[in-house]
């Protein structure tokens, strides 16, 4: 019997692989339709985009037991246009432009699936977690980075939209980005920029000016997106969030004293930091137009 032949035998799986600006992990799902999954690996994310990929190579090989059908993959950037490789990322920058889909698809003959990751937080989100109810809603990841992604949905027709939150300018801040913008909102919300700023680990180091500051400037910006997309529930996940119980409810505060005209309720991701990695395989379930990069 040779190796197609036996491949064919073989129970089929997805691969789910979720790459932040810290860590990476992969993992396997024996269904499109469950959570439950086996961590395969899980590392720090490398700057180095041809090592990075290495790495994912070398882990995937080693999946022996069944036939991948489908990976998917969350990524702690933009995506181009097209979703195949990435296109703006402030956080990864060697990994701009590089041809990730391709390079996936020369290795396994399978369907390949890539998007922002806070994209991937909203799909599990809709479909397992808490915005399960909702029609307009979007899903906010505070982390190394700040982002999000907007989701609208009527009758049977639904759409997840990758937008840059954190990187709109919030008038009369001269801070500079790491995206190269002066004034962008991450620059007070972004693990990566809170912690250069600081000198160190953010959960060491932040006075309660530097929360009270985070809080204040992220409800402004949440605020700003809600009149923009009239969007009425944000699923609130990443490690600056899940790992401050009080940040929800402080936030949800300096919202309720901003917004006028519209409502906006904040509610805890419920599959935590799960959510992009389940996320990422639920991209194979999905048209493609059904994403907008």
């Amino acid at each position: 019997m040779d190796d197609t032949q036996l491949q064919s035998r073989l129970p089929e799986a997805f691969i789910g692989i979720d790459i932040g600006g810290t860590s990476t992990r992969i993992a396997l799902f024996e269904h499109l339709t469950a959570t439950d999954s086996k961590l395969l690996a899980r590392f720090p994310t490398y700057q180095s985009y041809e090592h990075q990929r290495n790495v994912i190579i070398s882990t995937l090989n080693m999946v022996e037991a069944y036939r991948i059908a489908g990976i998917g993959v969350s990524f702690g950037g933009r995506m181009a246009r097209d979703g195949r490789s990435p296109g703006v990322a402030p956080n990864l920058p060697d990994y701009v432009g590089k041809p990730f889909a391709a390079d996936l698809e020369r290795e396994y003959a399978c369907p390949i699936r890539l998007a922002h990751d806070p994209v991937c937080g909203l799909l599990a989100e809709v479909r397992f977690g808490t915005l399960r109810d909702a029609e307009r809603a979007a899903y906010l990841t505070l982390s190394t980075g700040t982002g999000a992604a907007v989701y609208l949905r009527k009758g049977s027709t639904s759409l997840a939209l990758s937008i840059e939150v954190g990187h709109q300018i919030l008038d009369g801040n001269e801070r500079l980005c790491l995206c190269g913008q002066t004034g962008c909102l991450e620059t007070f919300t972004g693990g990566r920029q809170l912690e250069l700023r600081l000198g160190g680990p953010l959960s060491s180091l932040a006075t309660p000016d530097v929360w009270e500051s985070l809080c204040r400037k992220l409800a402004l910006g949440l605020v700003n997106l809600t009149q923009l997309t009239r969007v009425e529930v944000i699923a609130l996940s990443g490690a600056i969030a899940l790992n401050n119980p009080a940040f929800l409810a402080r936030v949800q505060l300096e919202i309720d004293t901003l917004l006028r005209g519209s409502t906006l309720e904040l509610r805890w991701a419920q599959l935590q930091e799960h959510a992009p990695l389940i996320g990422a395989v639920q991209l194979l379930s999905l048209p493609d137009e059904n994403v907008l990069h």
